[in-house]
């Protein structure tokens, strides 16, 4: 082997043993950060453990109101079988932004590469494992859940968060209960009458047919009181007509209304000791030539009055109808609603039942959430497929923001670092993130800032934000921060701290 081969085959060797050394740095530097990263890790938002029989299912009634229900043979494991036993359940919920900063958990949303903020109506975790392995759904035979919400806006949609792919899928829409809710009234269509009646058309005086004059009540037949000097002529289809009743005095004469309309009935009747009779013969109005061009006039008129209330009434009739079925529809919605609260009701009261054997203290308790879902509680009702994060929520942009450059300082005003910052709107239940290094704030709402500092919560409260006299002109802005003690730095004392 000549030298040019020895030099080639060392030169070889080096670069395998640097790529070897490569990638063994690597792999003792890298590390994997968590899509789910708690801020400080002794205040994450804690969960609350239960025990369900999976074999025969149970119901867990969480602190909020919200109802948990499993059926038999809810779980099964990575094999696919189903699970027998006790299943150990972990749950709980994200109720408010503080909860939601300090469980790590994201809360924006992209979508057709627009970056948007959720506005959350209820969010959860829950978990499920059987000697502390995970646990799955059983497709066949899902839980549901009940999320107690004051929010009942129906634009919220139903989202879960999927940790591999990193991002929020959209699983359609929660169904929203308001318990105790009662049913709404569905009334029928409502046609009103027409108070303009139905003009006669007159006709002129047919010589070849004989007349009647008859003295009418004018209050008898509102159609003719416009007509003055009416008559009536007997029908063209009218072949009973005797002469001969023309010479009898008659005690009583009637005049009604005809099948057909413009048609009426006029009846002779005569009652004594030599004659017995009544006749009854179909007539129409008519008028001689002298009246009949002002009463044509007059008919016209009343036509086309009658006309325009026809049709105001057929408009008012598909209103009516309109609204009838959009009624028939939403008490059809209710209904099923009311059926599935009530449901829930049973449940809960069954549940406090069971537990008043087991420990008084606890159904007093769960009796006080009995109570309060039975009082309007608004819930959010939704089966689930797979264990893990849940959220009704509403992806918005904030309208018009000031987009600042935030710096932070402590309260000696020495620059400090934050590993993470986001910005509250008060009566919003959200929050938003950095983007680009730069905060969205609103100069219509009242705002404030939360971070941690070395470990630490840090903050600066909505008084103090709006004494910082920010305007539309603001580009960067330094904030003067409050951090918390290290005994402080914890859950209960973090969310006192800012929702109060």
């Amino acid at each position: 082997m000549n030298r040019k081969s020895i030099l080639i085959i060392a030169a070889i060797i080096v670069l395998i043993i640097l790529i070897i050394s490569k990638c063994n740095c690597r792999s003792e530097t890298n590390t994997v950060v968590k899509f789910v990263n708690p801020p400080i890790k002794q205040a994450d938002v804690p969960y609350a453990d239960y025990t369900v029989d999976a074999s025969k299912g149970d119901t867990i009634i969480y602190g909020s109101g919200s109802v948990l229900l499993f059926p038999p043979d809810a779980f099964v494991d990575k094999n696919g079988n189903v699970v027998k036993g006790d299943v150990k359940i972990k749950y709980r919920e994200f109720s408010n932004p503080v909860d939601q900063f300090l469980s790590g958990i994201p809360m924006d949303y992209d979508s057709g590469g627009v970056h948007y903020t959720f506005e959350s109506a209820g969010m959860c975790d829950i978990q499920a494992f059987k000697n502390g392995e995970p646990v799955f759904v059983n497709k066949n035979s899902k839980p549901e859940i009940n999320l107690a919400s004051s929010n009942i806006d129906p634009a919220q949609n139903l989202y879960y968060l999927d940790t591999v792919s990193q991002q929020w899928v959209n699983r359609g829409k929660s169904e929203i209960l308001e318990v105790g809710k009662s049913n709404v009234v569905v009334n029928s269509p409502i046609i009103e009458e027409i108070e303009v009646p139905k003009p006669v058309q007159p006709y002129r005086v047919d010589d070849e047919l004989p007349i009647i004059k008859v003295t009418i009540d004018s209050g008898s037949f509102a159609e003719l009181m416009a007509y003055n000097n009416l008559k009536f002529q007997l029908d063209k289809s009218e072949n009973r007509f005797n002469g001969d009743d023309s010479k009898i005095v008659w005690d009583d004469i009637k005049l009604k209304k005809g099948i057909q309309y413009g048609t009426y009935n006029i009846q002779f009747v005569k009652a004594s000791e030599n004659i017995n009779k009544s006749v009854e013969y179909k007539v129409r109005p008519v008028l001689d030539d002298k009246d009949y061009a002002k009463a044509i006039r007059i008919y016209d008129n009343q036509l086309k009055k009658y006309n325009q209330k026809i049709e105001e009434r057929q408009m008012a009739s598909k209103a009516n109808k309109a609204q009838y079925l959009k009624d028939s529809m939403e008490n059809l919605i209710i209904a099923k609603e009311n059926e599935k609260t009530a449901k829930l009701n049973k449940i809960i009261e069954a549940k406090n039942a069971e537990i008043e054997k087991l420990n008084a203290e606890t159904l007093e308790y769960n009796k006080y959430v009995a109570n309060e879902n039975l009082r309007g509680r608004t819930l959010r009702s939704f089966s689930f497929d797979e264990f893990g994060i849940w959220n009704c929520d509403r992806p918005i942009r904030e309208s018009n923001p000031i987009w600042i450059e935030p710096e932070f300082a402590d309260k000696d005003g020495k620059r400090i670092e934050l590993y993470t910052a986001n910005l509250f709107v008060k009566n919003f239940n959200g929050l938003f993130e950095l983007f680009d290094n730069k905060l969205p704030v609103s100069l219509q709402r009242e705002n404030m800032i939360v971070g941690i500092c070395n470990g630490r919560f840090a903050y600066i409260t909505y008084e103090d934000f709006k004494k910082l006299n920010i305007n539309a002109d603001t580009k960067s802005q330094t904030f003067p921060m409050q951090i918390v003690s290290e005994e402080n730095n914890n859950y209960a004392f973090i969310k006192k701290l800012v929702m109060e």
